[in-house]
């Protein structure tokens, strides 16, 4: 075939422009995003975000000079694209939908990259969101699990647009408050398990308050909002005659709070048998002696 016939066709021009366009975007969006990923002053959840934010902005970007290259060649079939209309529709039905959950999502922001959330009993942090759905790592299993099952989990942005969206990071802050319940029979010494969890909450938690006090003096400035105090406390539950529920509600970072649970349980394990030695020693000591241990 003649190579000039093909370089005069009117469509080549478009082609090359295309193919050009491309490549450019491609290796542009390379380049930015191993900047990131070298640039070691900046935390891995903001690298994240801003990968995605770019990888989002280079396609819109390509998709916007596509759309520009070939105007004429859409309008021109523009008619038949009518005719055809509805038959696309229907073929492409859930693609829209897709399309038009990003766009719901992205109005609502009901969550960030990074954040933990979940949506139709599926847990997990988002590590991806663009056109066609959300990519979270999940983590599982149940609502009390922390730890990430090596899975992840891609959920159309169809879903969004009816499915219930619950959101574990609070207001998408670095801090958040973190339950832990604690089931004890009503014939247990409540009263010293709950000081030695309080203790244990207290000695982990610790370096955390400062920080976590300032975002949430920030987030109640912004949203308008009473501002709560950072510090553990307990609240005590009966949800049965013979049981007794302490909840202890206390301040974590994010990304943390699977282990810093395990470190307040470990240090009130510790605690509590710091206070059984004690009693066993007590109850050793001499009747004499116990008049002079003080209570």
């Amino acid at each position: 075939m003649d190579l000039t016939v093909i370089v005069n066709h009117p469509l080549f021009g478009n082609v090359l422009h295309t193919l050009l366009i491309t490549v450019v975007i491609f290796f542009l969006r390379r380049m930015v995003g191993n900047r990131m990923i070298l640039d070691r002053d900046m935390d891995q959840s903001e690298k994240r975000k801003w990968m995605v934010a770019v990888k989002n902005i280079a396609f819109f970007i390509w998709l916007f000079a596509i759309v520009v290259i070939w105007i004429q060649q859409l309008q021109s079939i523009g008619a038949t694209v009518v005719v055809f209309a509805a038959a696309i529709v229907v073929a492409t039905k859930e693609f829209i939908l897709n399309i038009v959950g990003y766009l719901f999502r992205s109005s609502a922001k009901p969550f960030s990259i990074g954040d933990r959330i979940e949506v139709n009993a599926v847990r997990g942090d988002v590590l991806d969101q663009n056109i066609t759905g959300v990519t979270l790592l999940e983590v599982g299993s149940g609502v009390k699990t922390h730890q990430y099952t090596g899975s992840s989990v891609f959920i159309p942005n169809a879903v969004f647009l009816s499915a219930l969206v619950k959101n574990e990071t609070l207001m998408g802050g670095d801090y958040v408050f973190h339950i832990i319940t604690l089931n004890l029979k009503m014939t247990d010494d409540w009263q010293t398990a709950e000081a030695a969890l309080l203790n244990a909450a207290q000695a982990v938690c610790r370096p955390y308050f400062d920080q976590a006090n300032r975002q949430m003096t920030y987030l109640s400035k912004k949203h308008a909002l009473d501002q709560p105090g950072v510090e553990p406390r307990i609240n005590i539950q009966i949800p049965e005659h013979d049981k007794v529920t302490l909840q202890l509600r206390m301040p974590v970072p994010t990304k943390r709070r699977g282990r810093i649970e395990a470190d307040v349980l470990r240090a009130y394990l510790m605690i509590q048998e710091e206070n059984k030695a004690k009693y066993a020693d007590t109850k050793k000591v001499s009747p004499e002696r116990a008049e002079e241990i003080p209570e």
